[in-house]
């Protein structure tokens, strides 16, 4: 193993701080990339239909409607 280089003070060289400001993350790509780059975008095939470019406007609730309420429970005894 290759000695540590040192000062000549002896001690090992110490890492400088990060500048304040300076980000320690490395810098985004600059456009940034398709995450998969290698898979293409899916092809629409001509004879289906277009993909819908907004939500559908309002559609029935499919859950059942809520039934009477149930009775409420006693009043606690007092003494």
């Amino acid at each position: 193993m290759a000695p540590i280089p040192q000062t000549p003070q002896g001690d090992p060289p110490e890492v400088p701080p990060a500048t304040p400001g300076t980000p320690t993350e490395p810098p985004r790509e600059m456009p940034p990339a398709n995450p998969q780059p290698d898979i293409p975008p899916p092809v629409q095939e001509p004879d289906s239909p277009q993909t819908p470019q907004e939500l559908p406007g309002d559609t029935p609730s499919e859950a059942p409607l809520r039934g009477p309420p149930s009775p409420l429970p006693p009043e606690p005894l007092h003494d």
